[in-house]
């Protein structure tokens, strides 16, 4: 037993299986949302309070640290205006205080969750997986129930959004799960059972999920990643030939399925390059304290110019990168430059940590094109990867954890 209930691999968990089956929303404001937010206030909490104690070397815990702090600056107050040049006024850091505080407790939720993790050593984190496959199970169940019935079945009524493919609001983040599980599968499946076909069998089934639910982009996404795992893993004698040709055919495929089928949503692609343009405008005039954080509704349609208003709503810029240095200026550019050095850093110290580097590239590709990092599904996958990348695994425990 442990010396905490809190500090449970069960725990977590529940929490992974939650957030699968509760998070595949995007938007602001939805229920379920501040719903998994509530469950993750112990890991919140045990996470903060393990900071010295966890396996994070210390530059992970400096950028974890800093994501904690920009957060918090939005509430601030700072003063407005040229002193005896104009009228002079005291508000907070953030324009929009209520979507800032949405979006911040978003992030500081998922953080939390990427410490409490970090407290467990990589014999406990591999436990959590199981739960993973859970969530992908109930998802994919959802989803061949929806095609019984139509290919357009939507779930409504149920969740405080429109399910359209399994339990997730857009087929694509719903593809998003399924090629993330696939380099841990083939770590599990190929590294640790030995078992090649069983590996390749299980693909073929995810990937033929995705076929069946219309996601071309995921499915030429995960055919790719699948054959960049298989490589990697693979039981040959030259191993350094097998990755670095792992490695290659990964990248041409990865870049071709984004070039090809990156752009398949409700937008279409010149759509897409508008938002980015755009976006991009409004970054020039905030780069360096940004617009603050969940803002991006609101500062986005100020910069459209008439000629090109889209006719989808731009509730996101369709590229995460772009929008965390529009909300968080040169912070947010700090930040994801330090969080992928460390995470490169940290990448090659175990065949688990292998498996999740390879995750989050994926998902880092597919956030180019899209905002799939929006749904808490997909936030605490990441958050989970990045444990897995960060956390040392060769300290003796802190504490019992069952």
């Amino acid at each position: 037993m442990s010396s905490s209930p809190f500090v449970s691999t069960r725990y977590a968990g529940a929490v992974i299986v939650l957030a699968l089956v509760l998070g595949g929303g995007a938007g602001q404001g939805i229920w379920t949302d501040h719903l998994l937010e509530l469950s993750l206030i112990p890991a919140l909490f045990f996470g903060i309070a393990g900071l010295r104690s966890n396996r994070l070397h210390n530059s992970s815990r400096i950028v974890a640290i800093l994501i904690a702090a920009v957060v918090v600056l939005q509430f601030f107050p700072v003063v407005r205006g040229i002193p005896l040049t104009e009228e002079i006024r005291i508000g907070l850091l953030s324009p929009a205080p209520q979507k800032s505080l949405e979006a911040g407790l978003f992030t500081i939720s998922c953080l939390g969750f990427f410490l409490y993790v970090a407290l467990f050593d990589e014999r406990q984190r591999f436990r959590l997986m199981p739960y993973f496959l859970v969530g992908l199970f109930i998802q994919a169940s959802v989803a061949i129930v929806q095609l019984s019935f139509s290919r357009s079945v939507t779930l409504t009524g149920v969740l405080p959004f429109e399910a359209t493919t399994g339990l997730f609001a857009n087929e694509n983040h719903f593809s998003s799960l399924f090629f993330v599980m696939i380099p841990l599968l083939a770590y599990s499946l190929i590294l640790r059972r030995k078992s090649v076909l069983g590996y390749i069998s299980i693909s073929l089934i995810l990937i033929g999920i995705l076929f069946a639910v219309g996601s071309r982009a995921g499915m030429a996404i995960s055919s790719a990643i699948a054959i960049m795992a298989l490589l990697w893993f693979a039981p040959v004698g030259n191993k350094a030939i097998a990755k670095t040709g792992a490695v290659l055919l990964g990248v041409i495929g990865l870049v071709t399925a984004l070039l090809l089928f990156g752009a398949s949503s409700s937008l279409q692609s010149d759509q897409r390059w508008i938002l980015f343009s755009t976006t991009w405008e409004a970054i020039r005039d905030h780069w360096l304290l940004g617009s603050g954080i969940g803002t991006f509704t609101l500062i986005y349609p100020s910069y459209e110019d008439t000629d090109q208003i889209i006719s989808a709503y731009a509730n996101h810029a369709h590229n995460e990168f772009l929008e965390i240095i529009l909300e968080l200026g040169l912070a947010g550019t700090i930040l994801l430059v330090g969080y992928f050095v460390i995470a490169f850093r940290g990448a090659f110290r175990s065949g688990l940590s292998e498996a999740a580097f390879m995750s989050i590239l994926a998902l880092s590709l597919h956030s180019v094109v899209d905002y799939p990092l929006r749904t808490m599904a997909l936030a605490i996958t990441l958050a989970y990867l990045t444990a897995l990348v960060l956390a040392d695994p060769d300290k003796a425990p802190n504490r019992s954890i069952e």
